[in-house]
């Protein structure tokens, strides 16, 4: 997983527990891994692409953290590979919350 994947990832977890938001980071992770090299490929340049922009932000003295302001841009977005990449980092974060086991239950 890119550094800039796992910013989106931990701006998209909603938990406050940092064992569970690390659960979900690595459960992205494995399904991000599992994906065909073609489609990995995409996600991969897309993810370079939409990190320019947090990467001069931080340059720039602002902060470099992934907010849900952007996530929610790029969900409204005219480009539609921008819009499906916040939907697909959406809809791993959101099944990985509700599938992972919750702590103390095996």
């Amino acid at each position: 997983m890119l550094g800039f994947e796992r910013r989106v990832v931990e701006g998209l977890a909603t938990t406050p527990d940092p064992a569970r938001r690390e659960a979900i980071v690595g459960y992205v992770d494995g399904a991000l891994q599992a994906m065909p090299q073609h489609l990995r490929a995409g996600v991969v340049a897309e993810s370079l692409l939409l990190g320019v922009f947090p990467t001069l932000r931080g340059t720039m003295g602002r902060s470099s953290v992934i907010t849900r302001d952007d996530l929610e841009r790029w969900n409204r977005s005219r480009i539609g590979v921008v819009r499906q990449y916040a939907r697909l980092f959406g809809s791993l974060v959101l099944f990985a919350d509700e599938e992972l086991p919750a702590e103390g239950m095996t």
